[in-house]
């Protein structure tokens, strides 16, 4: 870290995440990675974390708060350190299901842009998860969401 980091703030201990806040931060991840949040992204967050098991008996204000946590901390500390802490806290089917999301959200327009291909790239290589598993993961979200 710099020096302006750490008059910034940029600098900090390490982030603790809980499942929640971890599949939230990928998702989160995943739609700003084109540089632009819009308003129907933040909706399709909300409708793909609520079908996950661990959002099953959360509240939209349990969403909420979670959502806005996790976009301050990617804010605060950058994308890389966020998806370590999200890795640390999700055991690997987890993993899966986390990049699931992230694939989804990112092919939902239709378009991929280069930053959400690099962004999916990165957290391929943050979570370990091998080539031939990641490409069945988006061939499957490409059948679904051409539906």
């Amino acid at each position: 870290m710099g020096l302006f980091d750490k008059v910034l703030g940029k600098e900090g201990g390490e982030i603790k995440l809980d499942k929640k806040e971890a599949f939230g931060a990928v998702a989160v991840a995943a739609v700003a990675s084109d540089g632009e949040v819009s308003p129907e992204e933040i909706q399709r967050v909300a409708i793909d974390l609520m079908t996950l098991k661990a959002f099953r008996k959360a509240d939209l204000r349990d969403l909420a708060n979670i959502l806005n946590k996790v976009a301050g901390l990617i804010k605060k500390r950058g994308i890389g350190p966020v998806l370590q802490a999200a890795k640390a806290s999700l055991s690997k089917d987890e993993l899966g299901a986390a990049f699931f999301v992230a694939v989804d959200l990112v092919l939902a327009d239709g378009v991929v842009e280069e930053n959400e291909k690099k962004f999916l790239e990165e957290l391929q290589r943050t979570i370990g998860m091998d080539d031939a598993t990641a490409t069945k993961i988006a061939e499957v979200v490409v059948i679904k969401n051409k539906a």
